[in-house]
């Protein structure tokens, strides 16, 4: 199976990871992807988070690509922008996709 973050990308944490000192945000390399069975995260290592000789193993859910981290950051921005009704508006907005997707789901299955 195709990694979904291949060698030499860069992907940015998701999360703090502390025993390194690494802050959600944080953009590394992946050098190194570890399949795993179906009921486990694939697993990755990284490196270059300008610190020399580290490498730390993810799992999956833990990094997104630089370009997806991009895309929401712009997100939020805009979010940052508007009004307490707009944002209540889009809630219900999302909350409506989101069953959308859900129904969509169970007609496939």
């Amino acid at each position: 199976m195709k990694p979904k973050f291949p060698l030499f990308s860069e992907v940015v944490l998701l999360q703090d990871i502390p025993t390194h000192k690494l802050k959600r945000g944080s953009v590394a390399t992946v050098v190194e992807h570890y399949p795993m069975t179906e009921l486990q995260q694939d697993g990755y290592s990284l490196e270059g988070f300008n610190i020399p000789n580290v490498t730390v193993e993810v799992a999956e859910s833990q990094i997104i690509s630089v370009e997806q981290w991009q895309k929401e950051m712009e997100i939020v921005e805009k979010l940052h922008r508007l009004s307490v009704v707009k944002l209540v508006h889009l809630e219900s907005y999302i909350e409506k996709l989101l069953s959308e997707d859900s129904s969509d789901l169970l007609k496939v299955s």
